[in-house]
């Protein structure tokens, strides 16, 4: 069952995503338009936000509106963990010759090189210049921060490989342009386009399984001033989008390209849940401890002078003279004073400020935050008086325990989401070259945490001396930004090193059976080669 889109805005939105907008303000800082005591105190003057508010002065008092924004390190931490920990594409097959030679010009056009028959123009591996080429044409390296940060923040993200003049790539998109079909059979992306100034569009890509083959659509309504949308004719649609054909059948495949990675995913949420769900009031309270602490410090903390009936009056008439005000005193006026008759002229008073304000209670909303959002404390290090020690990584690994089980977890789903999506970008390109075989590629994962380099070889040495991993996965390991050429000729030094001379001349080639034999076979026949 289709949607039948005669609406779109913020309200179809909320409607299917919840309180998308409400989580990336919260995120982003924006909390003097989120939270109400905020809202009242800015309007009374009591505080000030001078991001929303300029230079506008408070009426009462100069403070500031104090945020601590602990939202924005919850999804922060996993995304940053994760991203680290994500490697280099590359193919699951071996090299295979006989693709080499069958490849079309279509594929040959998808791979980068030049146009000729040199070595910068020659495939030599399709699978892996393939997949490499959808990361560049991706920027992937660039994007797994991103995505995992989106992910966390909105509580899913969306994906689905792309092939036009750009090239084959992997198109990533925030949750609220996906909309699921309720029969489960396909989904809707739809977002708002501006094709010509001042006239807005809602474009749809549809997707759809129907007798066990994949139907993609195009569609295009005009939005009118109310966000009513009002569908387009074919070819008007057609000349807009810039394509030939709106509709495509991909025989033989039985799922959508477009993939959606839903965050702790629930049959009461089964689009996912932002990881800031219910942290707002927590947030909001602490925002509210820190400034009302801020607004007693600005009124109690300062010094203050107290003086007599007769200085005050004689500070007031001066001023009234010089400014025209009696509430203007000028602060010179009181450096030459007179004494009283209990000689004594002014006297100064001040609060003890070591007494204002509650951080211990903000401190246990922090906790509490991290608590509910499995953050470990560790992760921040906020409530720490002194730098930390050196840790080895085993000890770095138990404080942040909390957190990298979280990012596991996490960093399984993604892998399984990127493999997902260039599996169906080399669906893409078998339609275009029945030579490109389809598979889900291998994703070479790093460590999350960083360790130095001296740590990191001894590590892999010895995983490769106990035979528990090839020389090929250590040298990896131990170079995880080295390139495919790089490992390939360093193997080959490797190995190249490894290998010993014998007594045989040079000449003569190194020692083979038939050289021990007298280049005879086992019946003492002569051997010709």
């Amino acid at each position: 069952m289709t949607i039948k889109w005669k609406q779109f805005d913020k309200s179809i939105i909320e409607k299917t995503h919840g309180k998308l907008y409400y989580y990336r303000d919260l995120y982003e800082g924006n909390h003097s338009t989120l939270f109400s005591r905020a809202k009242d105190l800015i309007a009374k003057g009591e505080i000030v936000d001078n991001i929303t508010e300029g230079s506008a002065q408070a009426q009462n008092v100069q403070t500031p509106y104090i945020i601590a924004n602990i939202s924005k390190l919850i999804p922060e931490i996993p995304a940053m963990l994760v991203s680290r920990s994500i490697g280099k594409l590359g193919t699951s097959l071996t090299q295979d010759d006989a693709q080499v030679a069958a490849v079309n010009k279509k594929t040959d056009s998808l791979i980068d090189g030049t146009d000729d028959e040199t070595v910068n123009g020659t495939i030599l591996d399709v699978q892996q210049e393939l997949i490499k080429q959808i990361g560049l044409n991706s920027n992937l390296q660039f994007e797994h921060r991103s995505n995992i940060l989106q992910h966390q923040l909105d509580g899913g993200l969306v994906g689905v490989p792309w092939m036009d003049e750009r090239g084959l790539r992997l198109e990533f998109k925030s949750r609220d342009v996906y909309y699921p079909h309720v029969d489960g059979l396909g989904a809707d992306l739809a977002y708002t386009r501006e094709f010509e100034e001042g006239e807005e569009y809602l474009q749809v890509y549809r997707e759809r399984i129907e007798n066990g083959n994949l139907r993609t659509t195009n569609l295009l309504y005009a939005l009118n001033g109310s966000s009513q949308a009002r569908p387009l004719e074919e070819e008007e649609t057609k000349e807009l989008l810039g394509i030939d054909e709106l509709e495509t059948v991909y025989v033989g495949r039985g799922r959508p390209f477009i993939s959606y990675w839903a965050n702790e995913k629930t049959f009461m949420n089964p689009l996912g849940v932002s990881c800031l769900k219910n942290q707002g009031p927590k947030q909001d309270e602490i925002n509210w401890t820190l400034t009302r602490s801020a607004i007693t410090f600005e009124r109690n903390g300062k010094p203050r002078i107290a003086v007599s009936k007769d200085i005050f009056q004689a500070l007031s008439d001066r001023a009234f003279e010089r400014y025209g005000d009696e509430g203007k005193i000028d602060h010179r006026d009181l450096e030459i004073t007179t004494f009283d008759d209990a000689g004594k002229a002014m006297e100064i008073i001040q609060v003890d400020i070591t007494k204002i304000g509650d951080i211990q209670w903000v401190k246990d909303l922090m906790k509490l935050m991290f608590i509910e959002t499995k953050t470990s404390e560790k992760a921040v290090d906020f409530y720490m008086d002194g730098g930390s020690a050196a840790q080895s990584g085993v000890a770095k690994f138990y404080d942040l325990f909390l957190s990298l089980v979280k990012a596991e977890q996490i960093q399984t789903e993604y892998v399984a989401f990127l493999k997902q999506l260039v599996e169906s970008a080399l669906w893409l390109a078998n339609q275009e070259d029945p030579a490109v075989v389809i598979e889900e590629p291998e994703i070479q994962l790093l460590g999350m945490i960083p360790i130095s380099h001296k740590e990191l070889v001894e590590e892999n040495v010895l995983a490769f001396e106990k035979n528990a991993q090839s020389l090929e996965t250590t040298v990896r390991r131990n170079n995880p930004q080295a390139s495919e050429e790089w490992i390939e000729e360093e193997l080959a030094r490797i190995e190249s090193a490894g290998q010993s001379d014998d007594t045989t001349t040079l000449t003569a080639g190194r020692s083979k059976l038939l050289n021990y034999m007298d280049n005879r076979d086992a019946n003492g026949q002569p051997v010709e080669e």
